[in-house]
């Protein structure tokens, strides 16, 4: 069963990295599969291999801990498609080859949304999709705009009322990368979420 992790920056680029069924350890030491050069990554961090009937995360007694969408593992987790795994200053999603992806015709450049207020909901192509209390807040700031710019320091204001808006870079490139999963036909080639770089984000609704 083929697997990849892919690492998505608030930018839009990624990197994929092509999981080994035998194990993947990441870390900042070269001799790493997926080398993550940060002095808050352990030199061997973290390790995903394939066990029984799917791949497994395991923290490898890092200093600064492993995420699996957004909470820290003591022991081992099994992966799902789309997981997302946090370590410091990264985050990446799991991606699992033989998962049926939702088929878009040819010439769809990307998916049509709607959202309604009124029930906080979100829907994607006629289906509607599954988000967070903090994910619909920023769907709505950015559907609302219409198109238009929405600066990060107000898009954290309005997600992250609770902090008046003061929480860091790695807070919102997590949540832009969980909606670009979520509402992108291709999550790491961006069209509809798009980033205004040194500026804020846009959500392209026409």
């Amino acid at each position: 069963m083929t697997a990849r992790l892919i690492a998505q920056r608030a930018e839009g680029t990624a990197s994929i990295h092509q999981l080994k069924p035998a194990g993947t350890t990441l870390g900042r030491d070269e001799t790493c599969e997926i080398v993550l050069p940060d002095d808050r990554i352990s030199r061997q961090h973290a390790r995903i291999s394939f066990e029984d009937q799917g791949y497994v995360l395991r923290d490898l007694g890092s200093r600064n801990g492993t995420y699996l969408n957004g909470r820290r593992i003591t022991r081992p987790e099994p992966l799902r498609h789309r997981d997302l795994i946090g370590l410091p200053g990264h985050t990446l999603r799991f991606d699992q080859a033989d998962e049926t992806v939702p088929w878009q015709p040819e010439g769809t450049p990307f998916a049509s949304i709607r959202v309604d207020p009124g029930r906080a909901e979100v829907w994607v192509n006629g289906k509607q999709v599954s988000l967070t209390a903090k994910e619909y807040l920023a769907v709505e700031l950015l559907h609302r705009r219409g198109g238009g710019l929405v600066r990060k320091e107000e898009l954290a204001s309005h997600v992250w009322p609770e902090y008046n808006g003061a929480v860091g870079d790695y807070n919102i490139d997590q949540l832009i990368f969980r909606l670009r999963g979520k509402i992108e036909t291709e999550p790491g080639k961006p069209q509809r979420l798009q980033t205004v770089r040194g500026m804020g984000y846009k959500l392209v609704t026409e």
